[in-house]
């Protein structure tokens, strides 16, 4: 055997080792720079609410402003739509949604209105005509015709109404923050701002 091409053979050998250890413990390096980041990483779910035309999309914390309003939307038709047959059922998928700030107030009021409805046999329905999103606030506003109807013949009795939300996101899953319903258009800080302007003119008089 030839000594000097044994040796260089040798030599290529170690150095081609040398290069392939290198190479391989880059490779774990970036699978694991990979991993790291992938663990860190979010997982974004994107939907498509039946209650709109685009796309939402849910995070474990945050949502894009579509997923808010489909819930909004969703959950005035809950309250909106109120039987004395169907109050139980919309309690007890409201109870899981509130959070705990508000848990105790919204469930006590519940009860009150479920009572008075389950009294006076009055049904109420609820027509949405559009919902609005204020980025300032984080609020979502569903505003629509809300008819009452008692057991009688008589006529539904029409009011505007607007039911208002502020929704959280946890765990993927929407939170009730806050919540409020009341006659008429939606109460943006807009609007707030314009009806304490006029207030205040009022006052200076």
């Amino acid at each position: 055997m030839n000594l000097k091409s044994y040796l260089k053979s040798w030599e290529g050998t170690q150095n081609e080792n040398k290069w392939g250890r290198m190479f391989i413990a880059g490779l774990i390096v970036a699978v694991l720079v990979l991993i790291g980041m992938l663990a860190n990483k979010q997982t974004i779910v994107t939907i498509q609410p039946f209650t709109l035309h685009d796309e939402a999309w849910v995070t474990e914390d945050d949502s894009s402003q579509g997923y808010k309003e489909a819930w909004g939307f969703a959950l005035a038709q809950l309250f909106g739509n109120v039987t004395p047959s169907n109050v139980g059922f919309i309690k007890d998928r409201i109870d899981r949604l509130l959070s705990p700030a508000i848990y105790n107030d919204v469930v006590n009021v519940l009860e009150m209105q479920s009572q008075q409805i389950r009294n006076d046999r009055v049904s109420i329905r609820f027509e949405p005509r559009f919902v609005e999103y204020e980025p300032k606030s984080e609020k979502v506003f569903v505003y629509g015709y809300s008819f009452t109807k008692g057991m009688s013949n008589e006529s539904e009795v029409r009011t505007d109404r607007t039911y208002e939300f502020e929704i959280a996101i946890s765990n993927y899953i929407p939170v009730i923050d806050f919540m409020d319903t009341y006659e008429g258009r939606p109460r943006t800080e807009d609007v707030l701002e314009r009806l304490q302007r006029r207030e205040e003119r009022r006052s200076e008089r």
